[in-house]
């Protein structure tokens, strides 16, 4: 019995823990950033990091849902969206912006991938929900940065295949 009382007292305290607001900070932004949270009714989760030179940022929400043998992880009415942290880098400073979102995920949607293009600054990816599965919910966000191709790496490109296509229509025509 005292084992039992034990467990569910467990749970209780980690459901409520999970329910509160939780900041996770990446600091500077590395190629890849992952950030997992168990989650236990409604929740506002924050992961915080900074970028330095002009990046193409893409993130993607993957949910874990269904586990097998009846343990069951949703999330219900998962958004997540990202924010500019504004002029004093504080999540709630008062100058925060919205930059894209919110998407959507929930239990059934597996995950979902958005692009934005970021300058030099500081962020925040917000993500909300409700975790109601047997065990409460589960999600993973990842974040991963590309860099920006340069205007003159697109022109080369473009001449290269405009060379190209310059060639084969003259070998076309030598061809006939």
């Amino acid at each position: 019995m005292k084992l039992k009382a034990i467990v569910i007292a467990s749970v209780l305290a980690a459901g409520s823990v999970a329910a509160q607001a939780t900041t996770t900070d990446w600091g500077g932004h590395g190629n890849l950033e992952v950030g997992f949270s168990l989650v236990s009714g409604a929740f506002t989760d924050y992961f915080k990091f900074e970028i330095a030179p002009d990046t193409q940022t893409v993130s993607s929400t993957v949910v874990a849902n269904n586990l097998g043998n009846g343990v069951v992880w949703n999330v219900d009415n998962g958004q997540y969206s990202l924010w500019s942290a504004g002029g004093d880098g504080a999540i709630g400073g008062g100058d925060d912006s919205q930059l894209g979102g919110n998407w959507a995920f929930d239990g059934q949607s597996g995950n979902t991938t958005h692009s934005v293009l970021l300058n030099p600054g500081k962020y925040f990816y917000m993500v909300t929900g409700n975790g109601n599965g047997s065990l409460g919910g589960g999600y993973v966000i990842t974040s991963t940065l590309a860099p920006v191709p340069e205007p003159e790496n697109a022109a080369m490109l473009l001449a290269g295949l405009g060379m190209l296509g310059f060639l084969m229509s003259r070998r076309r025509r030598r061809d006939d």
